[in-house]
């Protein structure tokens, strides 16, 4: 179950975000893994959060490069957090 404080001054987006990148850097979701659905996330914050909300958490691991949508298939981890935005210099 995913934790969501509907109270904290925390959006809930980067709550979700936030728990999503923690299973990743523990390795309950591996690198290659698909993450749960949409619907596997709403039913794991016990209908708390909104699809919308759902999408915004996906999008900002997207931003910072953690996963990739693949069209029909899912959303797949393609780096730990904090190895994708390492540069070169």
């Amino acid at each position: 179950m995913i934790e969501i404080d509907r109270e904290s001054i925390i959006p809930m987006y980067v709550q979700l975000a936030s728990a999503l990148r923690e299973r990743i850097r523990r390795g309950e979701i591996p690198v290659g893994r698909r993450i749960p659905s949409h619907h596997e996330l709403e039913q794991e914050t016990g209908g708390t959060v909104s699809r919308r909300t759902i999408k915004s958490a996906i999008e900002a691991l997207q931003a910072e490069g953690i996963v990739q949508g693949v069209q029909g298939k899912g959303v797949f981890v393609i780096a730990l957090p904090g190895e994708s935005d390492e540069s070169t210099g």
